[in-house]
């Protein structure tokens, strides 16, 4: 029973690190990123080891805890550039004209940022 949920782990963690597309692209991606020879992947992809060597599976396990970390930092630094984005937008509306303009400077957050817009 353990070594058939290790199996399916082993798997799904797989087709994770593969992402998109098919299985034989998921598992060359997937190799590359365990740094396992494709013909393990492949192996653990369809299920054909049975009862999975521990070392095997703490590669791929520290595979797919180095892909989530990255995903995060991929994901900070979007919301990082996006905020850049939002602020460089704001100080052009406000340069244009900071009345008529007002709503979209607000909704862009820019005040929160240490701006503010001139008094009535």
């Amino acid at each position: 029973m353990r070594a058939e949920l290790i199996a399916d782990e082993m798997a799904s963690a797989v087709r994770f690190l593969g992402g998109e597309g098919k299985a034989s692209e998921q598992i060359r991606r997937a190799a590359r990123s365990a740094g396992l020879t494709y013909t393990v992947i492949e192996r653990l992809r369809w299920r054909k080891i049975k009862r999975v060597p521990a070392d095997i599976a703490d590669v791929v396990r520290e595979a797919v805890e180095r892909h989530n970390e990255d995903s995060l930092a991929r994901a900070k630094h979007e919301a990082f550039i996006a905020k850049q984005t939002a602020a460089l937008m704001a100080a052009r509306l406000v340069e244009i004209d900071p009345d008529f303009y007002r709503k979209e400077i607000h909704s862009l957050g820019r005040t929160a940022s240490g701006y503010r817009l001139p008094a009535d």
